[in-house]
C-alpha cells in the first residue's frame, strides 16, 4: 500500500509540474507582448465605460426612470463578459501553439492531452480574472456599481459561466485541430452566435415559445435568469443553479471527448505537421 501510495504521488507530482510549466509559458508569453496584455484588460473595461455612460443618458431623457437600470445591463455585461473570456482565453492560448508551429513539437513531448487540457483551463482562468477586475473597479467608480454585493452567488455564476466557456473553447479547439485554421473564426462567431438566445439582457418569456425551447438546453440562461432573480427579488434560486449546473456539466464533459478525439485522430494521421503560417 505504502509503495502504491508512493507511485500515485510521484505521477500527481510530474503531472503539475508539467502544467505549472505550460502555465508559466503561457504567462511569459502574455507579460512579454504588450498588444496581449492589453487585449486581456481593455475590452471589458471599454465596454462598462461605453454602455455605463449610454445608460445614465437613457435615465437622464426617460421621464420615468428605473433605478435599477444601470445594475441590470452592468451585471449583464460583466457577467456575459466571463463566458466570453473563458471561452477566448482557452481558445487563443491554444492558437499562440499553432501559429508559432509549436503545436507539433509540444505534442511529441511526454504532455498528455489532460495536461495541456488543464494547462489551457488555468490560463483561461486567470486571463478571465485579471481582464474582469479593473471593468469591475471601473463600474463601482463611474457607476457605483457594486457587483460584490451578490457575495458567494457571484462565485456560483462566474463558476457556470467560465465552465461554458471552457466547453465552447474546447470543442471550436477541437475542429480546429480537425479541420484547419479556416475553423479559427468560430472562437468568435460562434459565441456571438450563441448571444441573442442566451437571454442576457432580456428574460427568457419575452422569447416566442419556437426559441424558448432552443434556449433552454443553453446554460447561460439559467444564470441570467438567477442574476435578474437577485436584482429584483433578492432571492437566489437553487433550481436555475442546478439546471445550469446539469447542462454545464454534460457539455464540458462532451468537449473533452470531442477535443480528445479529435487531437488523438491528428497525431494519428500526422495532421500536426500542417498547422503554421
Amino acid at each position: 500500500m505504502q509503495k502504491f501510495r508512493r507511485i500515485i504521488y510521484r505521477n500527481w507530482k510530474i503531472m503539475l509540474s508539467r502544467v505549472f510549466a505550460m502555465v508559466t509559458r503561457y504567462r511569459i508569453l502574455a507579460i512579454g507582448s504588450l498588444p496581449r496584455m492589453l487585449s486581456i484588460f481593455y475590452w471589458p473595461s471599454v465596454q462598462i465605460l461605453l454602455w455605463g455612460f449610454f445608460s445614465n443618458y437613457l435615465l437622464s431623457v426617460n421621464s420615468s426612470p428605473t433605478n435599477n437600470a444601470i445594475s441590470f445591463l452592468l451585471s449583464a455585461i460583466i457577467l456575459w463578459d466571463i463566458l466570453f473570456r473563458g471561452q477566448l482565453g482557452l481558445s487563443m492560448t491554444f492558437f499562440e501553439e499553432i501559429w508559432s508551429r509549436n503545436l507539433c513539437h509540444l505534442l511529441i513531448t511526454p504532455l498528455r492531452n489532460s495536461e495541456l487540457i488543464l494547462s489551457l483551463i488555468i490560463t483561461s482562468f486567470l486571463r478571465a480574472f485579471l481582464g474582469l477586475l479593473p471593468a469591475i473597479l471601473i463600474a463601482n467608480y463611474f457607476f457605483e456599481f457594486h457587483l460584490f454585493e451578490m457575495g458567494f452567488y457571484l462565485i456560483l455564476f462566474f463558476f457556470n459561466l467560465i465552465l461554458m466557456g471552457w466547453s465552447i473553447g474546447l470543442i471550436v479547439c477541437g475542429l480546429v485541430i480537425r479541420y484547419g485554421q479556416s475553423f479559427e473564426e468560430l472562437a468568435w462567431a460562434f459565441i456571438f452566435i450563441l448571444l441573442p438566445f442566451s437571454c442576457v439582457y432580456y428574460p427568457l418569456d419575452i422569447l416566442p415559445e419556437q426559441i424558448q425551447l432552443f434556449c433552454k438546453i443553453l446554460p447561460p440562461v439559467y444564470v441570467f435568469e438567477g442574476m435578474r432573480e437577485i436584482l429584483i427579488n433578492n432571492f437566489f434560486s437553487l433550481n436555475l443553479f442546478f439546471k445550469a449546473l446539469f447542462l454545464n456539466s454534460i457539455y464540458f464533459f462532451l468537449s473533452i471527448l470531442i477535443f480528445n478525439n479529435m487531437l488523438n485522430k491528428a497525431k494519428i494521421n500526422g495532421q500536426l505537421f500542417n498547422f503554421g503560417e
